[in-house]
């Protein structure tokens, strides 16, 4: 039963939600389709907080994603032992810089009143699961060694079965709990990310690069102007 729920009925509803809630929000209340500019609020920490963030789980998902559409070709590569050590060593960097970035970003709005006005309970969620998220994600890197292997073997074929909707879960029901955790974990941040700040994410900005500048004026006192 909590195999069934966690890879079928978490996945599905996810992709339920990500597809229905989406466009409805960016057709109906483009005003909150936005991550605001917190830069104006606090600045201190937003760099090393944000930078951190994207280098790392950027990366990572690129590595997920890798393993999905070419499994042929990861299989190849990490059959050399030392590509395949420094790959993981990499990965675990990576899933650690992730998770300090998560960090300074739930302290930078903890400690900032300003910003915890345009922080929502749906945004706290969020950023609670992927701390969660990727602290379960480093824990396999250490405890479940060669992760990038098996993954290729187990979870890319359970992830083709729901593309296809035939989902097959004896791929992943022999799993330990934390990777049930782990992925329990990725399907509810997919299912949350519509009602967030995040969604912003889904969005191509290219038209944007046909609009002219905008220009800022600081006027003292009174704050910023936009022209």
């Amino acid at each position: 039963m909590l195999d069934t729920f966690i890879f079928v009925f978490l996945p599905y509803t996810a992709l339920a939600l990500l597809i229905g809630v989406t466009p409805y929000r960016y057709l109906t209340n483009r005003l909150t389709w936005t991550t605001y500019s917190t830069q104006f609020l606090e600045r201190d920490t937003l760099y090393w907080g944000i930078t951190s963030w994207h280098h790392g789980i950027i990366l990572i998902l690129l590595a997920h994603l890798a393993g999905i559409v070419w499994p042929q070709g990861m299989q190849r590569l990490l059959g050399n032992q030392q590509t395949l050590v420094v790959l993981e060593s990499i990965g675990l960097g990576l899933g650690l810089l992730a998770l300090f970035g998560c960090l300074v970003l739930l302290l930078r709005r903890v400690n900032s009143g300003m910003l915890g006005r345009v922080t929502f309970a749906a945004d706290w969620v969020l950023l609670y699961l992927l701390i969660f998220q990727a602290a379960s994600g480093i824990y396999v890197a250490i405890f479940m060694r060669w992760g990038s292997v098996w993954y290729l073997h187990t979870a890319v074929p359970y992830l083709h079965s729901l593309l296809l909707f035939r989902p097959q879960i004896e791929y992943v029901a022999d799993f330990p709990l934390v990777f049930k955790l782990h992925a329990a974990l990725a399907f509810l941040i997919v299912a949350l990310l519509p009602f967030t700040k995040l969604v912003h994410l889904l969005f191509l900005p290219c038209r944007f690069l046909a609009d002219p500048p905008i220009l800022y004026r600081w006027l003292g006192k009174g704050g910023v102007g936009r022209d």
